[in-house]
C-alpha cells in the first residue's frame, strides 16, 4: 500500500512503513500533473493541457502519456470558448467534460461525460466513449479543475437527484446549484466561474469534502 502526493511535475510516494518519501520526477514533456485517480489496481492522472497518463510504480516508476479521444457529435456550429475535464470514479473510469459554450445570441454551458473504452499503447491514444447517463450516481466538482471530483451513489437518500452534476453555483441565493448530463445550461456567472483555467486561481475557490466517516456506496 502506497500514498501519493503531487507538486507541480514531481510525483512523491510514500510506502508503509517506511519512514521517507520517495520523490519521482517523470521524463514526460510538459507534464504537470493536477489529477490522479486509482481504478482497480491502475493509477490515472490528468494533467496540464488535457494531458491523460498511466502511472506504473513497480519495479520502477513509468508514466505513459496518452491522447485523448473522444466520442463526440460535433455536426452543430458552435463555438467553444473553454474545457475543463476532471476524472472520477463510479462503477467505471469517467472523464467529466465541461464546455463552455458562446454563441453571437447565447450562452451555456454542459457537462459531458465519457468512460474508458480502450488503450492503444502503439500510438499512445485513449479511446472514450459517450455515456448518455450516469445511472443512480451523482457527481460533485469544483470551479478549480485542480481538485477532485466527488461521486456518490444514490444521493436520492439525502434529497439529491442522480445522473446530475453538482457545482458551486455563484449566486447569492444559493450556494450550490445541479444541472443533469448533457443538459445545456444558460447562466452567465456561473459559466464564467467554472470555465476558468484551474492554474489561474490564487486564492481558495468553493469545493466539495468528503468526510473519511461517509461512505460513497450504498452500504453503510
Amino acid at each position: 500500500m502506497r500514498s501519493v502526493a503531487l507538486s507541480g511535475g514531481y510525483l512523491f510516494q510514500w510506502r508503509v512503513g517506511s519512514d521517507s518519501w520517495l520523490e519521482h520526477y517523470p521524463k514526460v514533456p510538459f507534464l504537470r500533473i493536477e489529477q490522479i485517480v486509482a481504478f482497480k489496481g491502475k493509477t490515472y492522472t490528468l494533467g496540464s493541457f488535457g494531458s491523460f497518463c498511466i502511472v506504473q510504480f513497480s519495479p520502477c516508476l513509468l508514466v505513459q502519456k496518452f491522447e485523448i479521444m473522444l466520442e463526440e457529435d460535433r455536426t452543430e456550429d458552435r463555438y467553444w470558448t473553454n474545457q475543463k475535464t476532471w476524472l472520477v470514479v463510479c462503477d467505471v473510469l469517467l472523464l467529466i467534460k465541461l464546455e463552455a459554450v458562446k454563441r453571437t445570441s447565447s450562452e451555456f454551458f454542459q457537462f459531458k461525460a465519457f468512460k474508458l473504452k480502450s488503450l492503444d499503447a502503439k500510438n499512445k491514444k485513449a479511446r472514450w466513449e459517450k455515456v448518455d447517463r450516469l445511472n443512480n450516481w451523482a457527481i460533485f466538482v469544483s470551479a478549480d479543475g485542480r481538485c477532485e471530483a466527488l461521486s456518490f451513489m444514490n444521493p436520492e437518500r439525502w434529497g439529491g437527484r442522480s445522473n446530475h452534476i453538482y457545482f458551486p453555483s455563484y449566486q447569492s441565493e444559493q450556494p450550490w446549484a445541479a444541472v443533469q448530463l448533457w443538459q445545456r445550461a444558460n447562466n452567465h456567472s456561473t459559466s464564467s466561474w467554472l470555465s476558468k483555467i484551474g492554474s489561474q486561481y490564487h486564492r481558495l475557490v468553493p469545493t466539495w469534502v468528503l468526510p473519511a466517516a461517509f461512505r460513497r456506496s450504498s452500504q453503510q
